[in-house]
């Protein structure tokens, strides 16, 4: 297993607490409304500290962006290292994956900033997908379509998540159905008949 997904830029307190601020006031009001204020006083930080980190609401918008990337690549590092065996990590991988986007997004985001939330999940693909393979390596060698050669890691890996994209979309009311739907395409389970 590699670590290449999992490298991440050393933050201070206050730009880690400015960029936490940031993701609640967007997942509670969306980046149309976001303040510099709002996230500022949410943050506990002056303006000019804001700004010293941030000049400008793109700026800021930008640094969400790297830092929810770096969330990804924490969250997914340290579940697959909470494991041992090759099925274990995989298996801590795709209930990682079903659980990330309410965490960061929250519980309604195209309900509350539906270009944002489309915007951020189509960037969001290609470094979670390299992140992905990154981190979980052979394990995704052992997925029975890469394994019968029809697809390769890194289409394994897209696959896993362009469906949690989808259940977040459009969410099964159990989301265990869905954990059990991707465990059975990394074959790691026999397919459910429920749906």
């Amino acid at each position: 297993m590699s670590d290449g997904g999992a490298n991440t830029v050393r933050r201070t307190t206050s730009e880690q607490a400015i960029l936490a601020a940031t993701r609640r006031a967007i997942m509670e009001r969306g980046s149309g409304k976001l303040t510099i204020s709002a996230v500022a006083a949410a943050a506990g930080v002056s303006r000019p500290t804001l700004y010293r980190w941030f000049p400008t609401k793109a700026h800021l918008l930008a640094g969400i962006t790297e830092y929810e990337k770096e969330e990804f690549a924490l969250g997914l590092s340290a579940a697959i290292e909470a494991t041992e065996s090759t099925t274990a990590q995989l298996d801590a991988a795709l209930g990682y994956l079903v659980t990330y986007l309410d965490s960061s997004m929250g519980h309604d985001p195209i309900g509350v900033d539906p270009d944002y939330a489309l915007r951020s999940l189509a960037a969001s693909l290609e470094p979670q997908s390299a992140t992905l393979t990154s981190l979980l390596g052979e394990e995704l060698a052992h997925v029975p379509a890469v394994r019968a050669g029809v697809l390769t890691t890194q289409q394994a890996a897209e696959i896993f998540l362009r469906l949690v994209y989808s259940h977040y979309l459009m969410p099964h009311p159990d989301p265990e159905v869905v954990l059990a739907a991707l465990r059975a395409f990394a074959g790691l389970l026999e397919p459910s008949m429920e749906t």
